[in-house]
């Protein structure tokens, strides 16, 4: 491991998009190889790709996929709800 690039766990977590926290929590749980000197902790670059490899794109509708032309649907009313008019203090417990 002598001449593999070593990354802190700050540079891992903004590779990975998590936060530091969660990096050492993988490596505690063995999901990330991480080489521990001193009170840090070290991860190989070949970790991070292979972790990275592993990250798929989002699925599901992007906010921008939509039809310009069809009329979107209106929010309903507190009225059309049933809720009537004294509507807060019916939810709250009033």
């Amino acid at each position: 491991m002598a001449d593999t690039e070593l990354l802190t766990v700050s540079q891992t977590a903004e590779a990975l998009n998590s936060s530091t926290q969660t990096i050492r929590n993988w490596i505690r749980a063995g999901r990330l190889h991480g080489v521990r000197i001193g009170n840090r902790f070290l991860i190989p670059r070949a970790e991070v790709d292979q972790m990275r490899g592993g990250l798929s794109e989002p699925r599901g509708e992007a906010p921008w996929d939509f039809d310009d032309d069809e009329v979107a649907a209106r929010l309903p009313r507190p009225g059309a709800l049933g809720l009537g008019d004294d509507s807060a203090g019916s939810v709250l417990g009033d």
